[in-house]
């Protein structure tokens, strides 16, 4: 296989300009060779200039990358009645992804305490996807495999503006105390086209069609916090407060086309088009204090939710045939705390409690049927889908002597409502298109009790820093009444940077990640290993090279139906073995 080098280069001229002025900027550039069948190049570029009364400054990045991989997919039935079911798949997968984007940076200095700042950035990402699935399925218990082939080529593409202002005043009687107020918008435009040729003894007639989808979404934000400090006899309370509103409204159009006799069909069988909108009001208090030998903690946010979706199945129909398929409010009270206890100079015992929300995005809300992935899968949302709750708490200790550091911490989490993908297969019984099988939904009234330990050693030295780590995670997978499965995984890693005189730098890495899933005792591992060597040539110019993920790294991962009897497996094998090269220039 022929490898490419990448070579980049970049110079940057300065004018004069006057004493009281100042430039700056910075450049990163690398790219890598094609080891593994994939490569990437990479571009940063960022230049500022400072006056007495303002400041301006504008940046640009470029992109691209190459990572294809394979996924393998078996089908399992786990009952052994229903044996029709079983498929494998083998897919081999070449992306190609671009990115860009360019910013724009504007601050105006109105006296020391008040400043207003700007920015207006434009971003775009694409790509280019050829992907080819060999199929196979068992014609019932007869076990006669059945093949087909399936090809697809997707192109997507994503339009971002984004502009934001941001005022920050300082209080003279008080000079810790700031407050801060900003507000931004982004529009974008999302559109990405499939097109998809299948063919062999498993497909009946040979299918060659395509789909296209577009998303309208627009994004605001509004913040403001107040900072302050006060100090105490002997002690120092910190008070952040403040309240943050994020609105977003999604517009996503799906059509689809069919090759008939030649010529391209509209298909209204999967059109549609989805409004969607959701709207947050958080307001927040943040409390730090340090008594003596402890710190105490305490951050109380409160998420006020509301989300609403409507459906035009035909975009064709008139506003009055929208049909409103949700509309819903909530409430979360998200409460972190933690205590630390300086025991003494070496040490240190802490507590920290935290919740998290996640929330499903509207695709797995909108409970109407709509055509899936490049595989052909169907997917059915369900509005009742509620938010996943994780709970974590973690109790640490860290002991410190010179150079040596030593910690063990002990975690448990508690994950509610999770958002699971499962397998249908009564409406996968339903589905007439010979090509389609399967019926995909979510449901989420399972949980995930998870327990951890990770013991690290770390030394701090002048030449020498090198850091060493254990650590285990045993996951319990069932919902309120019964346990499911099982996990138990463990890593292993070691770093070592040693500078070997002032302006030269080499790094390694070695880390062993073991994940067993109980079903099947399919067992993933991962060695992910990385060596890095850095020179500094003159001062704020950097040279690296770098061989990254030089090992084996798979993912796998399983998918069952709602009663835990049908089972699908999938491993993905990433070929991200790579060779750096790169420059890093601070002016």
């Amino acid at each position: 296989m022929r490898k490419r080098a990448v070579i980049l280069a970049a110079s940057v001229a300065l004018c004069s300009v006057p004493a009281h002025a100042q430039w700056s900027g910075a450049l990163k550039a690398d790219g890598a060779w094609n080891l593994g069948r994939n490569n990437s190049e990479n571009i940063d570029f960022d230049l500022k200039y400072s006056g007495s009364k303002f400041y301006a400054g504008a940046g640009l990045t470029l992109d691209h990358s190459f990572l294809p991989s394979v996924q393998t997919t078996s089908i399992l039935d786990v009952k052994k009645e229903q044996s029709e079911y079983y498929k494998g798949e083998c897919k081999t997968i070449n992306p190609r992804n671009y990115k860009a984007g360019v910013n724009i940076d504007f601050g105006y200095f109105f006296n020391p305490s008040d400043v207003l700042s700007a920015t207006v950035s434009y971003g775009f990402s694409g790509k280019d996807e050829h992907s080819s699935l060999e199929t196979e399925r068992y014609n019932g218990l007869s076990r006669e495999a059945i093949q087909g082939t399936q090809i697809d080529t997707v192109s997507a593409g994503s339009h971002n503006i984004t502009g934001k202002i941001n005022y920050s005043h300082k209080f003279e009687n008080r000079p810790d105390a700031r407050l801060e107020i900003s507000v931004s918008e982004t529009t974008g435009m999302n559109a990405d086209a499939k097109r998809r040729i299948t063919s062999g003894a498993f497909y009946s007639k040979p299918r060659n069609y395509a789909t296209f989808s577009c998303l309208n979404d627009f994004d605001t934000r509004l913040s403001a916090s107040y900072d302050d400090v006060f100090r105490f006899s002997g002690s120092l309370l910190k008070l952040k407060a403040g309240l943050d509103y994020i609105s977003n409204q999604d517009l996503d159009g799906y059509s689809a086309e069919t090759m008939v006799n030649g010529h391209w069909r509209d298909s209204t069988d999967y059109r549609q088009s989805y409004f969607y909108n959701s709207h947050s009001t958080e307001p927040y208090v943040n409390l730090t204090c340090s008594v003596g030998r402890f710190d105490f903690s305490v951050k109380e946010r409160v998420q006020i939710y509301w989300h609403a979706m409507l459906d035009k199945l035909d975009e064709r129909k008139s506003r009055e045939d929208i049909v409103g398929l949700f509309d819903k409010f909530d409430f979360q009270n998200l409460l972190a705390a933690s205590v630390t206890w300086r025991i003494d100079d070496r040490n240190r015992l802490a507590l920290n409690y935290g919740r998290a929300i996640s929330r499903p995005d509207y695709k797995k809300l909108c409970p109407t049927l709509t055509i899936g992935n490049s595989e052909g899968e169907y997917f059915i949302g369900n509005s009742e889908l509620k938010p996943e709750v994780t709970d974590k708490i973690n109790l640490g200790y860290t002991y410190t002597k010179g150079i040596f550091v030593t910690s063990l911490d002990l975690n448990y989490r508690d994950r509610r409502n999770t958002a699971e993908k499962v397998i249908d297969l009564e409406k996968s019984k339903d589905i007439t298109d010979p090509v389609v099988k399967t019926v995909y939904t979510w449901i989420n009234n399972k949980r995930q009790d998870s327990f951890g330990a990770r013991l690290d050693l770390k030394m701090n030295g002048r030449d020498v820093k090198a850091e060493i780590w254990a650590g285990f995670n045993y996951d319990i997978y069932g919902n309120d009444k019964t346990v499911s499965k099982e996990d138990f995984n463990y890593e292993l890693g070691t770093s070592v940077n040693v500078f070997l005189n002032e302006t030269t730098k080499l790094s390694s890495s070695l880390v062993y990640i073991s994940a067993k899933q109980s079903a099947y005792n399919l067992k993933g591992e991962d060695v992910v290993a990385g060596i890095r060597f850095s020179k500094t040539l003159i001062k704020g110019l950097d040279l690296y090279a770098e061989l990254k993920d030089i090992v084996d790294k798979d993912r796998y991962e399983e998918t069952w139906n709602a009663d835990f009897n049908y089972i699908k497996v999938s491993s993905t094998s990433q070929m991200r073995r790579a060779a750096l090269l790169g420059i890093n220039y601070t002016f």
